[in-house]
């Protein structure tokens, strides 16, 4: 038997040699992320803060479009330069304008002064727009489109068709979207319409297996709020994370969004139901039914969680490592 290690609470399971040695060859590393802060570019003290690597934001948002006044874009892109250097894994992102022709054609320049890992194009309305954007910024970068507009909303699965499974990801801007519709922007565990709507993304995002944000808590300086809207947002819909403007609200937004060492056990039970088996493609695992479908589930997870760091591998007893067989799928 060999162990694996769950890195945020030290608790380690044991499991047969073929999930050990399947899971080990995974390769590649890959960003958490429970949870995005945005930082307003033009806000020196802001920048201070996150240089000095204790926000315990997943990522970070440097954003030129919302936060910034009209009058302060272009000293927030002059400010793209002083970035702190990143501390750990964490994503840098930055979040441009979109809806304005000539700000927009401003910020391309000004974010080649800096590696960003990512770009959130925020008021994402049709394939189309996403794609020129992503050809004009550069294949090397990730991709987080916002919808937050109703024509959005009637274009979410041609968007999602264009972005890059288990690279891109979309997201929920639940402030635009209320303006836009005309209505109160509410916590979305209050709002009936506002979880259809979430639902309609999360069934796009799913479709092409892409992350999935959901949007700043309406009441940003509570964090219990943040902790209701993640728990419905991960719990129901299956959103990957959330953005936030306010550090309170971090972690309890990490703890919603963490896998626990209860879920790595029923994923690592999956598995060794699976490898290596023929001759059927279903089995019994917890006395619950589990098919083919449910495997996949499992391995995609566990192989996801090991990218980013959730799982730790100590030295196998196996004499001679193996790699798995993929059991017989018909």
């Amino acid at each position: 038997m060999a162990t694996i290690q769950f890195t945020l609470s030290g608790d380690t399971l044991h499991v047969s040699d073929e999930v050990y040695f399947h899971l080990k060859q995974q390769s590649g590393t890959e960003f958490r992320r429970r949870s995005h802060l945005f930082v307003p570019l033009n806000k020196p003290r802001y920048r201070q803060k996150i240089g000095n690597g204790e926000v315990p934001a997943d990522g970070f948002i440097w954003d030129l479009e919302d936060s910034i006044p009209p009058e302060q874009k272009q000293v927030a892109r002059d400010s793209i330069v002083e970035i702190p250097p990143k501390v750990g894994n964490v994503e840098y992102c930055v979040r441009i304008n979109t809806s304005d022709p000539e700000q927009l054609a401003q910020d391309l320049k000004a974010i080649t002064q800096f590696p960003f890992d990512s770009v959130t194009l925020p008021k994402g309305e049709s394939g189309a727009q996403i794609l020129q954007l992503m050809r004009e910024i550069g294949e090397d970068k990730l991709y987080i489109v916002t919808i937050e507009t109703v024509k959005g909303m009637d274009a979410v699965n041609e968007i999602a068709s264009v972005l890059r499974p288990e690279k891109d990801a979309l997201g929920f801007g639940v402030g635009d979207m209320s303006t836009d519709l005309g209505v109160n922007r509410i916590p979305t565990y209050e709002s009936p319409f506002f979880q259809q709507v979430m639902g309609e993304i999360a069934l796009a995002a799913r479709r092409y297996h892409l992350d999935l944000f959901d949007s700043v808590s309406a009441k940003f300086n509570d964090p219990e709020v943040a902790r209701r809207e993640a728990t419905l947002s991960r719990h129901i819909f299956g959103f990957t994370g959330k953005k936030s403007i306010n550090p309170k609200q971090l972690d309890a937004i990490n703890a919603v969004y963490s896998p626990t060492f209860s879920l790595i056990e029923e994923y690592v039970a999956t598995l060794e139901a699976f490898l290596g088996k023929t001759g059927t493609n279903a089995h019994v695992v917890g006395g619950e039914y589990a098919g083919v479908p449910a495997f996949k589930s499992a391995d995609r997870r566990m192989r996801k969680y090991v990218r980013q760091g959730y799982i730790a591998f100590q030295e196998a007893t196996a004499s001679i490592p193996q790699p798995a067989r993929e059991p017989v799928v018909t």
